[in-house]
């Protein structure tokens, strides 16, 4: 289950911390230590996801029990539901086409509770394609009708809509992480006053020194290059500083 994970390189931060955890609850009914290591090992492969620091942090602290897994999946639901239910207070009525950028479970679940109907503008994000997953999973969505875009299209559109919707790998007062392109569409927002908000999952939140040191993930290249004669650049993730536009839970 742990090789699994750390191979894992299309799911998001919440979805590798629900499958981190079911490991971790496979190991307590097995009577399995945690391995030496594996929550550094977990840090490291998908660096720039505040919940694997979170992660170790809480179970470095805490010894592997029932009730310390139940702890820790408890702050998960608490932060999950005043993250909603904030978005759901926070998000305009008369707002009703929206873009969103990678393949993000909160968002998904952000869209869900406002229970009304929305046009959701979504990128395809080459080279992965994640925006395939994020369309259909949209589509399953009560009254909300996805709209998948090819990349370049997709920021031709922004301009459009009435809001921007993100999740992000980590947070702090100053900054957050997300699939790279995503400064870019704040950028565009920004020029033209759209609001961008920002839905944090549980366990992302980070000062701005320790986000600011986190190393970021970076995306495979492809298998067909010749890394002699093209260099080939696929950062996965990037920083965004929040601008005055850039709303979020607190």
């Amino acid at each position: 289950m742990l090789r699994a994970i750390l191979n894992d390189g299309v799911s998001g931060s919440s979805l590798l911390l629900k499958k981190a955890l079911d490991w971790l609850g496979f190991l307590l009914e097995s009577g399995s230590p945690v391995p030496e290591g594996a929550l550094e090992q977990l840090l490291k492969v998908h660096s720039g996801m505040a919940c694997f620091y979170h992660l170790r942090r809480f179970f470095t602290d805490n010894d592997l029990s029932e009730s310390s897994l139940i702890e820790f999946h408890r702050r998960i639901e608490l932060e999950e539901k005043k993250t909603l239910e904030w978005f759901r207070a926070a998000f305009l009525k008369e707002i009703s086409e929206v873009a969103v950028y990678s393949n993000s479970s909160m968002v998904k679940k952000a869209l869900a509770v406002l229970n009304r109907p929305l046009k959701v503008d979504v990128a395809l994000c080459a080279p992965e394609e994640e925006g395939k997953a994020m369309a259909q999973s949209l589509s399953t969505i009560p009254a909300i009708s996805p709209r998948l875009y090819a990349d370049g299209p997709y920021f031709s559109r922004v301009p459009s809509v009435s809001a921007i919707i993100l999740g992000c790998d980590a947070i702090s007062p100053g900054w957050f992480v997300n699939r790279s392109g995503t400064r870019s569409v704040v950028r565009l927002a920004a020029s033209v006053g759209i609001p961008v908000f920002v839905v944090p999952g549980p366990l992302k939140r980070l000062s701005d020194v320790e986000l600011l040191n986190m190393p970021l993930k970076q995306g495979e290249a492809p298998c067909n290059l010749n890394p002699e004669a093209v260099e080939w650049e696929n950062p996965l993730l990037e920083f965004i500083r929040r601008e005055s536009i850039v709303i979020s839970a607190e």
